[in-house]
């Protein structure tokens, strides 16, 4: 794979990061990921949300792509869904995975992304609004585990690629038709 070199800056100075040396992973839509080895995982979002969190002490991340923000209503009809498809499920496995790591929440940096709007009808906004709606939810249920979210960049009509260096915690953003950046 030829990727094009990220360039950091960092307290004014400037350096490539080669981001071919680490293992790679494509996070698909309702998918978590967790990586106790330095991973670089990349998704694209429209209304769906990814969540990280990065224990950077312990260089250990996870990262979930949830497409829907809750799964009431799913299991009472019986189904089993993909855990990591809602984002109040792909929260609690993430968090039970880094408890039974011991690491504790408070350790946890905490980014999310994503919940661009989805369907648009002519003159009354977005009809179903659930780019909004999983950023809700992801809101309300790290405020119900104390967690605050380091960085967010949410909202809005366009996608967004994500490279997300679970070790460090990092992310870039590619927002679709547009330029990259650190977040």
């Amino acid at each position: 794979m030829n990727t094009v070199p990220i360039f950091v800056e960092q307290q004014g100075s400037a350096q490539v990061l080669d981001l071919d040396r680490y293992p790679k992973v494509y996070l698909q839509t309702g998918d978590c990921f967790l990586a106790v080895k330095p991973t670089l995982v990349t998704t694209v979002l429209g209304s769906c949300v990814a969540v990280t969190l990065c224990d950077p002490v312990r260089g250990i991340g996870a990262i979930c792509h949830a497409f829907l923000p809750s799964s009431q209503g799913y299991e009472e009809r019986g189904r089993d869904p993909q855990v990591c498809r809602f984002v109040d499920t792909a929260l609690e496995n993430m968090f039970a995975s880094f408890m039974r790591l011991r690491i504790d929440p408070s350790q946890l940096v905490v980014k999310l992304f994503g919940g661009a709007s989805g369907i648009m009808t002519a003159g009354r906004g977005n009809l179903y609004d659930i780019g909004g709606r999983n950023v809700r939810a992801v809101r309300e249920g790290l405020m119900a585990r104390g967690v605050r979210i380091a960085k967010a960049e949410t909202g809005g009509v366009k996608g967004r690629k994500l490279l997300y260096l679970t070790h460090t915690g990092d992310v870039w953003v590619k927002r679709l038709n547009n330029s990259c950046h650190e977040v």
